[in-house]
């Protein structure tokens, strides 16, 4: 904008900002304005940490778990519930019938499962928006209001990041094992992984039946304070170390 001087009493006033006259004011006025809004946008936020085109049994494991959390409220946080619980486990019931019926190969039903996923997800980021609602009104809480429901702090790094993470399933006593798939020279290679618990804080581990894929699901473990491990064995990559165990209370 071109400046103009308006003349005086021996002083030039400069008039610009709209065509207002300056005022060193101003800027102080405008600094703190900038210093609030920066301040303002600093609030813990959650986040799901998957997105509709997450793979389908990832998505379902990382449901599943969400409304386990909400339903166990461990931390006392979720009381009155999210109104929308049973929606929730009904969407997901049907969003497993789904990818069932796609294995079956039923005629019209990888059409039932996208409607299905997208109505679950729809109703995970009301959960979400629950949650945030929930951490904005207790921000010295917000971090553990965001993770005890299975959601992640917005900013951090998605969950399938971790090179091995234990959820709480669906039903009492299930578990979900998930691990980063097994890459060597940033390429994909085929491989198996080994899983193990322990109850008894690491004297004593249990064998579970390796899998060809990176996940697996556990049923029927004891609902007590239980330690899992992993490791990998493939072609090009041999056998792994177990990794660091992981500690996890059953429900």
């Amino acid at each position: 904008m071109k400046k103009k001087y308006v003349s005086g009493h021996n002083n030039r006033t400069q008039v610009g900002f709209a065509g207002g006259m300056f005022n060193p004011a101003n800027l102080l006025i405008a600094y703190y304005m900038i210093l609030f809004a920066a301040v303002a946008d600093i609030i813990i936020k959650g986040k799901l940490g998957f997105t509709r085109s997450t793979r389908d049994s990832i998505f379902l494991a990382n449901a599943r778990g969400i409304y386990a959390a909400l339903l166990l409220n461990a931390g006392g946080y979720y009381s009155p519930a999210f109104p929308n619980m049973a929606l929730l486990l009904t969407q997901i019931g049907d969003f497993n019938d789904a990818i069932t019926n796609v294995h079956l190969k039923i005629m019209g039903s990888s059409g039932a499962k996208r409607a299905a996923k997208k109505a679950l997800y729809g109703t995970l980021l009301l959960a979400l928006d629950w949650i945030n609602n929930l951490s904005r009104l207790d921000q010295i809480n917000a971090i553990e209001i965001i993770t005890g429901a299975g959601m992640h702090i917005n900013g951090s790094p998605a969950a399938r990041k971790q090179d091995f993470e234990v959820k709480q399933g669906l039903s009492t006593g299930e578990v979900f094992l998930a691990c980063l798939a097994v890459k060597i020279d940033d390429k994909y290679v085929r491989a198996s992984y080994d899983w193990q618990y322990s109850i008894d804080n690491g004297a004593n581990w249990v064998n579970l039946t390796s899998t060809q894929a990176a996940k697996t699901y556990v049923t029927g473990m004891a609902l007590v304070s239980t330690k899992f491990r992993k490791r990998t064995n493939s072609k090009r990559g041999g056998v792994s170390a177990w990794c660091t165990p992981v500690t996890f209370t059953v429900q």
